[in-house]
Order: structure tokens, then C-alpha cells, then sequence
């Protein structure tokens, strides 16, 4: 557990979620310098929209790519914001859970 907003793939400090653009659809998310991306689920209720999100900002809004990749093309992690310990967990926490959820994706590098 960490109180401190981090990428899960590289543990580098990262900006909070902000408004932005994944192929026609508007999300809140971020990037990180190792490649990933992330999309904010404020309501931890809707991890769908927020996994589609996700795939269109790692695919650059590409629908016919971010739909058409593999599970093996990238990593994903579902990281959720305990409000009353004020700390950041992986996992969905549960189907009870309405903790604010982070879904981050990154793509994995092509084999040589």
C-alpha cells in the first residue's frame, strides 16, 4: 500500500487523472513514461468503460486495433484508492467495493 499516486509497472510518481481524448470518447486518465496508460473510474462501478477507455489510449484511439489486441499484447492492473486509509491497492477489491478505481494498461514491446 502507498500513499503516493505511482505507475504499477515502474513505480515512478505520476500526474493525477486529467481530461482527455481516446479516439471519440472522453475519459479521465494519464500517461505515464514507461508507456502505460490510465483511465480514473471515479465510481469503481464501471471498470468496463474504463478498461474500453484504456485500450483506446493505449492504441492511440485506434478502434480496430485497440479492439482486435490480444490479452498477451499488453499488461493491465486495476489499482483502487482506499478513501478512508488514504492509500493506493491493487486489485478490484471485491464486488462490494465503490473505491475510485485506476485501470492501466501497457503495451507490451514486439518481439524481435
Amino acid at each position: 500500500m502507498s500513499r503516493e499516486f505511482k505507475c504499477p509497472f515502474c513505480e515512478q510518481p505520476i500526474a493525477s487523472p486529467a481530461g482527455m481524448k481516446a479516439g471519440l470518447e472522453d475519459v479521465e486518465g494519464g500517461r505515464c513514461g514507461c508507456g502505460a496508460v490510465y483511465v480514473y473510474d471515479r465510481t469503481g462501478r464501471k471498470l468496463g468503460e474504463a478498461y474500453s477507455g484504456a485500450l483506446l489510449l493505449a492504441y492511440g484511439g485506434d478502434y480496430d486495433k485497440a479492439f482486435s489486441a490480444g490479452e498477451g499484447e499488453y499488461e493491465e492492473l486495476i489499482i483502487r484508492h482506499h478513501q478512508r486509509l488514504n492509500k493506493f491497492i491493487e486489485g478490484e477489491g471485491g464486488r462490494m467495493d465503490r473505491s475510485p478505481k485506476f485501470y492501466f494498461i501497457r503495451r507490451k514491446k514486439p518481439e524481435a
